[in-house]
């Protein structure tokens, strides 16, 4: 049942700014005088700095969204406000935990950008069960941070991924199929509104808001500026390693096939994705709490290793920093204390320059100083599709060799991957979030392409992203993951990310941001589209 208690739990209500006439300068000043105590012309950044195309683009390069604003937060207090300014002056607030938008809809046009990647503290409570974390900390600092306790977060692959990015879609990761999605460890997170207040949203207070803003598209209904994260240890576990090289279509059909089969229904310990590109195929994936033998059993009987020439390794009682960094800079288990840690070690603003344009830069500090620094996050023309398999529509063969046959048509500049995971979260712990598919997906397919300057090229690629969603939606249908989103899905887009929660977001949308602030192309509505039936 829809339940609204926002008046549980206000912490702070912020006194709007008056609302003149808006204009560049003075919502700039507006800004100035959020940031007054600490360095505000470093935090700012507008369209007429060296550094405006850096600070705008995240990691996608686009052309297509310009924000009139960028202000760089680094404290929870400055967030609202920063939101009182931009409905003041009649622009709309964008948060941006991360930069890994697909579509860019972290960096709006005339938005004011409201950046959290500096509001990135970690205080690990006494018993080590919780951490206190801003909302804006990337996964590989947060994971380096809480290496110091001992403990760690059920949180994604990707170092450089914001928290509140993360949550918003769900989260998944690779322990999932034995721990659960990321929103399932959540506590409690911390959101400024609208309306300039900032609230707790809890199991117990704002339910209903703390159940959007996971995996029902957090920013949707405000600012997520801090969470209260459950802290767990993971097992020593065994890894494994599969790889193929240019096989004949048979062999790629007959590998990827199995794969799908058996990723899914495997014990729940084990998580595993295949990944796919024109000429290899690779399988990589962990076994929680299992040994070298356990694992090497299970790779023993899949078939597998029958299928072509496969490159096989199998490793056993690999760490928590053997977790983070698999199938990144390592595909095999390494001691303790030989562990490159370097990727997970980045800065606020992780990603790599774009030609000749100045860098943003301010306190770019690593969480460790006793490891390297990461290297840059490489930044691209990025394309992505996303298809969850679900279990009452599973893939056939015609489909499936089409489908592969696409990814061995693209040219080599274009860079295509397939990664697909095996889900079936169905013995993991039960979860209670926004999150749509968590019953009823056994694989997630997501697919990249690196897009080309080049017009001719470029539509070459675009045309064979038009026939891979030709061919899969029909066959798999429109659930998607709303973390990689895609402007060219052919379904409602509403449907695909949201699935039969929409009536329900729709409503808590409405209760919390009636006046539409917080949106984007792909956001939650506060009407309920027509064509949605209401549940």
């Amino acid at each position: 049942m829809f339940v609204r208690s926002i008046a549980c739990s206000v912490l702070v209500a912020t006194a709007a700014v008056a609302s003149p006439v808006a204009t560049s300068s003075s919502l700039f000043s507006c800004v100035s005088q959020v940031f007054a105590a600490s360095d505000p012309s470093q935090r700012i950044v507008t369209p007429e700095n060296a550094t405006y195309t850096d600070a705008r683009l995240g990691e996608k390069i686009q052309f297509e969204e310009f924000p009139a604003l960028i202000a760089y937060a680094k404290d929870v207090s400055e967030i609202a406000p920063l939101v009182n300014c931009a409905v003041a002056y009649g622009v709309p607030p964008v948060a941006r935990s991360g930069g890994h938008h697909f579509l860019a809809y972290s960096s709006l046009n005339g938005s004011l950008v409201i950046d959290l990647s500096h509001v990135n503290h970690v205080n690990v409570s006494a018993d080590k069960t919780t951490a206190s974390v801003g909302g804006g900390i990337r996964l590989g600092a947060l994971y380096m941070a809480l290496d110091e306790h001992d403990v760690t977060f059920v949180g994604g692959i990707c170092p450089t991924v914001g928290l509140s990015g993360l949550l918003s879609a769900g989260g998944f990761n690779m322990q999932m199929r034995a721990m659960g999605l990321s929103a399932d460890y959540i506590a409690s997170a911390t959101v400024v509104l609208a309306n300039g207040t900032t609230v707790e949203a809890s199991p117990s207070c704002n339910s209903d808001l703390f159940w959007a803003i996971r995996g029902g598209g957090g920013s949707t209904y405000g600012i997520v500026v801090e969470v209260t994260v459950k802290l767990v240890t993971f097992p020593r576990f065994a890894a494994m390693s599969l790889e193929w090289s240019a096989g004949d279509a048979q062999t790629r059909l007959d590998i990827a096939k199995r794969f799908l089969e058996w990723g899914p229904a495997l014990r729940k310990e084990v998580t595993s994705q295949i990944n796919v590109y024109k000429d290899t195929i690779s399988i990589v994936g962990v076994g929680l709490g299992l040994s070298q033998a356990e694992l090497q059993a299970l790779v023993d009987s899949s078939g597998l290793t029958s299928l072509g020439n496969a490159t096989v390794g199998v490793f056993g009682g690999c760490s928590t920093d053997n977790m983070r960094t698999f199938g990144y800079t390592s595909f095999a288990c390494e001691a303790d204390d030989k562990v490159d840690k370097k990727i997970l070690n980045v800065v606020p603003d992780p990603f790599s320059q774009y030609e000749s344009y100045p860098q943003f830069s301010y306190e770019e500090v690593t969480e460790s100083s006793t490891v390297t620094q990461a290297d840059p996050w490489s930044r691209f023309l990025r394309m992505s599709k996303s298809f969850f398999v679900l279990e009452n529509a599973p893939l056939n063969d015609t489909v499936l060799s089409r489908v592969l046959e696409l990814i061995g048509s693209a040219d080599d500049d274009s860079q295509i991957w397939g990664e697909w995971h095996a889900w079936n979260l169905t013995a993991a712990p039960a979860g209670n979030s926004a999150f749509p598919w968590r019953e009823t997906a056994v694989a997630h397919l997501e697919f990249q392409i690196h897009g080309s300057n080049d017009t001719k090229q470029q539509e070459t690629y675009e045309t064979l992203f038009t026939e891979l969603e030709s061919v899969l939606r029909p066959a798999v249908g429109p659930a998607s993951y709303s973390g990689y989103m895609d402007a060219t899905i052919s379904v409602d887009h509403l449907e695909a990310y949201y699935g039969d929660n929409v009536a329900r977001l729709v409503e808590i949308k409405r209760a919390y941001d009636p006046g539409n602030v917080f949106s984007n192309p792909y956001s939650i509505p506060v009407e309920l589209p027509a064509d949605v039936t209401r549940t």
